[in-house]
């Protein structure tokens, strides 16, 4: 019996698990705060066991004791570092589904020397995304094409059925990752030259994209693009680009948050603050003047507008006190997040990833426009799609390594065939899967 040490039962956790408890000879060990969250990642099933104990702390000592395979670690980007180190130290594997920190990449020749395989990115995005690209251009490099333009996007939503908010997106992960996003530097290429928007201002340039079956959504840009003309093998592009999708409306309304300085980190004294009150600080509205009026004056904006009224629902106008002593206003934000933007039961989120390649043949001096196409609903009642599409990926990579198909040590992502090809397999097994499409471009 292989025994797999999983730390963390959050959101993305259940389906990793159920994944790796369809084989046989694998006993996986879950760890984590809340034995509720145990209870319903593994599911009474008999070669699961749960143990209640703090995952990061805690996770040397549980690796000694239990001597695992093979470590998942599923909790937060902040504690990549520490568990490959340790999993180094041990001569244990692990995969992960965070983006590759600075910390962790130096911890490559070590793994090396080791012999150990530290699997990150290997998630929904990044994950799906990096192994979709690079095995679409690895076939148009192989056809003799290069690429002049790579365009990536991907967003989490609710199904337009269950889009029951003005905000038009539901939690499918925690409040923090959400709030720390609409800060984000992005970064990207467009005709050759350089485009950077520094900190928010990507929600002020907004593209609009059609998506085959579903309609228009907003896209913008999303964290550094640039990195991947390397990792993706097409030094030779003119244009990336790496984005989010999101219903419409959704930027402006970040947009006008950040100008209220809704996502600062300062801490605050909130204690018999109301909402209201503490959006007028924060705009310097004095409390005899016209709140509306003057809150309109500063965003400009009109009280008829959509905008205004997201912000209204969202409650930041409101006279309730805010039920925090001290705290950021990205605190309350994440509060009115998390009390607002919630799927009921039974009701479906929607996954969408879209890449578009422009291939340039030299051989014939044709253009084509590939479009690789992965809409994924989640179940009603069950796992969501954010949770399968990022919990499954980990789990594949951990049965790769235990099948002894991955070989390559060091701290990697899933850029390598012997990754992505069998990755992909196993996630179209699992119904997770891309529609492809091709079409001539006018030179």
């Amino acid at each position: 019996m292989k025994e797999i040490l999983v730390l963390g039962a959050g959101r993305v956790a259940r389906p990793c698990v159920q994944y790796l408890l369809k084989e046989p000879e694998y006993h996986v060990t879950v760890v984590d705060l809340k034995e509720e969250n145990l209870v319903h990642v593994i599911d009474h099933h008999p070669r699961g066991k749960g143990i209640v104990g703090n995952a990061g702390s805690e996770s040397a000592m549980l690796m000694d004791k239990l001597h695992p395979c093979l470590v998942v670690n599923l909790l937060p980007a902040s504690f990549m570092k520490q568990i490959a180190e340790e999993c180094i130290e041990r001569g244990i594997p692990t995969v992960n589904p965070s983006y590759i920190d600075g910390a962790t990449k130096n911890l490559d020749e070590y793994a090396k020397e080791k012999g150990v395989t530290v699997l990150c990115e290997l998630g929904l995005d990044p994950g799906i995304d990096h192994m979709s690209a690079v095995q679409t251009i690895e076939r148009i490099q192989k056809e003799g094409g290069k690429i002049d333009s790579f365009w990536s996007v991907c967003g989490a939503i609710p199904s337009a059925k269950d889009n029951t908010n003005p905000m038009g997106y539901k939690l499918s992960w925690a409040p923090a990752g959400l709030i720390g996003a609409s800060k984000r530097d992005a970064r990207f290429l467009e005709n050759g030259k350089e485009v950077f928007l520094p900190g928010g201002e990507t929600f002020q340039n907004v593209d609009l994209s059609e998506v085959e079956g579903l309609g228009h959504f907003e896209v913008y840009a999303n964290g550094n693009a640039l990195p991947y003309l390397d990792l993706y093998g097409i030094p030779e592009a003119k244009s990336i680009y790496r984005g989010t999708v999101r219903y419409l409306g959704w930027s402006e309304t970040i947009s006008k948050m950040l100008e209220m300085g809704l996502f600062e980190e300062e801490t605050l004294e909130l204690s018999g603050l109301s909402y209201r009150e503490l959006s007028a600080n924060l705009l310097g509205i004095l409390s005899e003047d016209d709140f509306e009026r003057d809150l309109c004056r500063k965003l400009n904006i009109e009280p008829y507008m959509a905008i205004y009224k997201r912000l209204e629902w969202l409650g930041l106008f409101s006279e309730d006190l805010i039920p925090i002593k001290q705290g950021s206003p990205r605190d309350v934000v994440s509060h009115l997040y998390f009390e607002k933007l919630y799927y009921e039961k039974d009701e479906q989120d929607l996954v969408i990833m879209e890449h578009r390649f422009i291939a340039h043949y030299p051989a014939s001096d044709k253009k084509i426009l590939y479009k690789s196409t992965m809409i994924d609903y989640g179940i009603a009642g069950g796992d969501t799609s954010v949770a399968r599409t990022t919990g499954i990926p980990p789990a594949i990579g951990a049965k790769l390594l235990l099948e002894g198909k991955i070989s390559t040590p060091g701290v990697i992502g899933p850029f390598l065939k012997e990754i992505y090809e069998p990755a992909l397999e196993e996630l179209k097994a699992e119904n997770i899967l891309f529609r492809e499409t091709e079409e001539p471009v006018e030179n």
